[in-house]
């Protein structure tokens, strides 16, 4: 390029393609700014050679627009082409549509944004068929034999197309400063080798060398062999289209080289390069496949003298192809390096055969699954008023997708009525019912009718039914509707289509494997009127969802199932739902009875199943990789539901709770149960995450506690695995990652205890707290690693089983041993079906808030310990007795004894009682200073607290209240429940997993505790003695 033209942009069409990529490549070492407009966002060859990258179509105006916006030069390489396996007769007019249209959309937007240059890749395709007929001569192609014969008459609407663009290019070049290149076979890295697309090098090299591999001496030509064709290098090509674009010439000039071989010729040089003698190769010769013309080479001599270019000398064939070879022996190798060798065959020989390519495709069908009913409504009529706003709906949304796309993708449409066989309002005995002359009228012309013989309400079976016509008579997706749904976004059918794409290329599965749910806009985040493709059929034999669901579950049912896989999604296009959904249905509401457990694990089971006998790897315990063959592994996702009960509603709190990032191997959903039904915030965070369909928001009708609360969201839980968290905590970022690493370590356990820490404790009264012990279990996953004894529910995950276990309600709302209660239930189920206990989580951190923002109140820790006596009687051989009474059973005497002598007037008893009272609290004050600062300072020594000096000794002396309340809770409830003989056992908070030494230091605290009680005691008693002798 000149030096003027070096800041200009120059625009390449098709840049990522073959020609088009290497044209790029060399103006951008010139210093030319290029801009590549494509289709495809992979180029063909390595490196960066583009200043701007552009993707989109061609055939669309719009697109033709935006990239020739502030453009000097255009070369147009973009084409729909190919080998002889892509331009046959099948493919022509489709070819030959797309192609123009690029033509005519580009030059159209040229000479509106002011494009100075116009490069045109034309084809030796524009020249007489009559010319290239006879086989038994060289035939020598001038750029002016075009005219020789009247009408001019190219190689098949491919080449009449080049030829017509190349009449359009120039009649704009007063305007435009055309240059116009015929290539004739251009091959080369770069190019396709394989698909159909490929020219005859690359195939002739690919099959060498897969015979090669193979070590079979079969080798497959179409045609006899004995057409001919001259074949240019790529670096050949692209020094021409330089020297054209520097030139003053304007007329059409041949691209290609003056030395023609046979096709034979051609797969004996690519036998040779990889070491075969021909002469011991059996040739195969396809007569059936197209093979174009007999003969073409191209006439050099205008290029020659107009440009001073000349291709490569003949000779040089074998070098190029070979060098053409050594880039596809990477490519097979690369190919070949994710299969095993035991695997390769297969891949291998499919290589020993060119393809055709088949560009008419068959229209997409979505099957519509419609059960309607006339029974519910206040007038029958009303069924057909919905469901011809429905129809209206529907044609106005697929209106576009039914006709021809730019794609050349057509959608079509079939109306599968389910009718119950009693509905005479909507049957009527007609040949055509009401229903069908509803949809008629309105567009819908492909219906099919069902009447049904299921009991009233039992509407999955209509759909069950549906869904099995609709997959007999080869529908490609089938959608559950409803007549009183509306749909209000169009393009909806190929947006669905797009979106199964979209699974299959990031999750590496079968096209169609995978469920895609509407927007519902009158039920926000919940998966609802589910579309499947036939694969879902033919996975399941025909049937959509089991025999257990009635009319309810089916939809989260199938959202469920393929969540598992990281296949379900919920794609923007929305509805609205009239009637049903969480409101009042047409019938009565029958839901699955635990459809999340054996239902959902069978179909689990079977599509694992399904996916090994398509060849694929499907391990959740190991991270995704690639399998044999072109199929990739796409392992079981994780599954994991966050249940957060939520009374505060503290929305930023809930903001970094909800907006977690998740790993890529585990699919996550948050259920958050508010348990205030009259907090004023619920409305503020419903508008911030209803939308999300991995966040689900449920209210409580009114307040049922915390323990409830998290009982109803392992309910709504489907998932693997159900994280508990508190609605005040404070997640680490990395949560949910180290929850799955943790997760896939120990997959057998019964869950994993988190690691939930405290902020500094800078007061006296949060450095009580710690002292105390009240939070010591808050972050034990950091000194129990496995089999830890039970773990908080501010952060605990558990395995989801059909078990039978919730928290139970005989806790208190405000919480209080039914973490312990649910730990110790879990674990005993896991063991029992030889599973493995609770582990220790520590990297999966939290932090939780001081409560009350650390100030001082002793009543939570008291109310716990009401609900956590109640652990003594039920796990009694957690329990010991302790035959020295406790500080609160001693309070508690004390105090009653002071009553007694109250009532009966004994005021030197009530004395004593008191001096006895004083001395218990004294006693245990000095004891828990003499652990605290002397017996047990190691324990502390790291404690994250800021309080030094005096207001540490004052922290301890209240550990000691804290301590004594949290015993008088305990000793309440045991009261309450009127458990009278378990006053004096004690809950052994380890389980047994320290041994008895947790067990004998607290007797041995105890008894330390009763006697320096004794001991004050007795000194009053000698000090009353010493002033007051008898």
């Amino acid at each position: 390029m000149s030096s003027t033209a070096k800041e200009k942009i120059v625009l390449i069409t098709g840049g990522f393609g073959f020609i088009g990529s290497h044209v790029a490549a060399a103006l951008y070492r010139t210093g030319a700014r290029i801009r590549i407009a494509d289709i495809i966002d992979k180029p063909a060859i390595g490196g960066t050679y583009w200043h701007e990258f552009k993707q989109g179509d061609l055939r669309d105006p719009s697109f033709c627009y935006d990239i020739v916006d502030g453009v000097h030069t255009v070369l147009h390489f973009a084409a729909n082409m190919g080998g002889m396996g892509t331009i046959h007769h099948e493919n022509a007019f489709i070819i030959y549509r797309d192609n123009h249209l690029m033509v005519l959309h580009l030059i159209d937007a040229c000479l509106k944004a002011g494009v100075q240059k116009f490069f045109y890749a034309s084809s030796a395709c524009v020249y007489p068929n009559v010319l290239q007929a006879a086989g038994d001569s060289e035939v020598s192609l001038r750029e002016g034999d075009i005219w020789k014969y009247s009408p001019p008459s190219p190689q098949g609407l491919y080449g009449l197309e080049k030829l017509h663009s190349e009449f359009l290019v120039q009649q704009f070049s007063s305007k435009l400063d055309v240059r116009i290149a015929r290539f004739h076979n251009i091959f080369g890295h770069g190019g396709a080798w394989r698909g159909g697309r490929e020219k005859a090098p690359a195939a002739m090299l690919r099959k060498a060398l897969a015979c090669s591999l193979l070590k079979e001496p079969v080798f497959e030509v179409w045609g006899d062999g004995k057409q001919s064709r001259s074949f240019l290098y790529i670096d050949d090509a692209v020094e021409a289209v330089l020297k054209l674009l520097e030139s003053e010439c304007r007329e059409p000039v041949n691209v290609g080289s003056d030395s023609p071989v046979t096709i034979q010729t051609l797969a004996e040089i690519a036998l040779g390069w990889v070491g075969l003698d021909p002469n011991n190769i059996t040739f195969s010769y396809d007569l059936e496949k197209p093979v174009g013309v007999a003969s073409r080479n191209s006439n050099n001599d205008f290029v020659t003298s107009t440009l001073g270019w000349t291709p490569s000398p003949s000779h040089s064939l074998k070098d190029h192809m070979k060098k053409t070879g050594v880039w596809i022996r990477q490519e097979v190798e690369a190919a070949l390096e994710q299969i095993g060798d035991k695997d390769r065959e297969a891949p291998l020989r499919t290589l020993c055969s060119s393809q055709m390519v088949h560009l008419t495709t068959k229209p997409t069908t979505f099957g519509i699954l419609l059960p309607i009913t006339s029974r519910g409504s206040s007038n029958p009529s009303d069924c057909l008023n919905n469901l011809a706003c429905f129809a209206k709906s529907f044609v106005q949304t697929t209106h576009n997708d039914t006709r021809q796309t730019l794609h050349g993708q057509r959608y079509e449409v079939v109306v599968y009525l389910g009718i119950d066989h009693d509905d005479v309002f909507l049957d009527g005995g007609q040949r055509d019912n009401r229903a069908e002359q509803v949809l008629r009228r309105e567009g819908l012309h492909h219906v099919c009718t069902l009447i049904a013989h299921e009991p009233k309400g039992h509407v999955c079976a209509i759909w069950r039914n549906l869904a099995k016509r609709a997959w007999e008579e080869g529908c490609d997706y089938m959608v559950l509707m409803g007549d009183d749904v509306v749909l209000h976004d169009d393009g909806w059918l190929s947006t669905a289509d797009a979106e199964f794409a979209k699974i299959a290329a990031s999750r590496k599965v079968p096209r169609g494997f995978g469920c895609v749910a509407f927007t519902d806009v009158t039920f926000p985040g919940m998966p609802t009127f589910p579309i499947v493709h036939r694969t879902h059929l033919d996975i399941f034999h025909g049937r959509v969802v089991p025999d257990v669901f009635i009319n309810q579950d089916g939809d989260p049912f199938l959202f469920q199932l393929y969540r598992r896989w990281g296949c379900s999604s919920m794609f923007p296009s929305t509805l609205s739902n009239g009637i049903g959904g969480e409101g009042v249905a047409r019938y009565e509401k029958m839901h699955a009875k635990e459809w999340t457990f054996e239902p959902l694990e069978t179909a689990v089971s079977a599509v694992e199943l399904w996916f090994e006998g398509q060849g694929c790897s499907n391990n959740i315990d190991t991270p995704s990789e690639t399998v044999p063959g072109n199929i990739n592994t796409h392992i079981r996702k994780i599954t994991l539901d966050v249940v957060v009960p939520c009374y505060r509603v503290i929305i930023p709190i809930l903001q970094s709770i909800l907006n977690l990032e998740s790993p890529p191997s585990c699919d996550v959903m948050f259920i958050v149960i508010i348990d205030n039904p009259s907090s004023p915030d619920i409305s503020a965070l419903k508008d911030m995450f209803e939308h999300r369909p991995d966040v689900r928001t449920r209210v409580n009708g009114v307040n049922m506690g915390a323990s409830e609360s998290r009982n109803r969201g392992i309910r709504e839980s489907a998932a693997d695995w159900v994280h508990f968290l508190d609605d005040d905590i404070e997640p680490r970022p990395d949560l949910l990652f180290e929850a799955e690493k943790i997760i896939r370590k120990y997959p057998d356990a019964a869950g994993f205890v988190g690691n939930v820490q405290f902020p500094v404790a800078n007061s006296i009264f949060t450095s009580a707290v710690h002292l105390a012990g009240v939070t010591y279990f808050w972050d034990i996953a950091t000194k129990i690693d496995k089999d830890v004894p039970w773990g908080v529910t501010a952060n605990l995950i558990a395995r989801r089983a059909k078990d039978g276990i919730e928290y139970d309600k005989i806790f208190p709302k405000t919480g209080g041993g039914e973490d312990i209660d649910y730990c110790r239930k879990k674990r005993e189920y896991s063991l029992n079906q030889g599973r493995d206990t609770f582990f220790g989580a520590p990297d999966v951190v939290v932090t939780h808030p001081w409560w009350y923002e650390g100030k001082r109140s002793y009543w939570r820790f008291y109310m716990w310990s009401v609900g956590d006596g109640a652990l003594i009687k039920l796990y009694p051989n957690n329990t010991y007795r302790d035959h020295t009474p406790n500080s609160a059973e001693l309070i508690c005497f004390c105090v009653f004894s002071m009553s007694f002598s109250i009532v009966t007037c004994q005021w030197s008893w009530f004395l004593a009682s008191l001096q006895a009272l004083t001395s218990v609290i004294f006693a245990n004050v000095v004891h828990d200073g003499y652990r605290h600062l002397w017996r047990d300072a190691h324990r502390v020594k790291n404690m994250k607290s800021t309080t030094v000096g005096i207001h540490w000794l004052v922290a301890v002396v209240e550990s000691t209240f804290i301590r004594m309340f949290s015993e008088m809770g305990r000793l309440r409830g045991i009261l309450g429940r009127k458990e009278w003989a378990q006053a004096g056992r004690r809950f052994d908070w380890f389980a047994g997993r320290w041994g008895d030494g947790p067990m004998n230091e607290e007797r041995l605290n105890g008894k330390q505790r009763l006697a320096l009680s004794l001991l004050f005691i007795c000194m009053f008693w000698f000090s009353k003695q010493k002033c007051c002798p008898s």
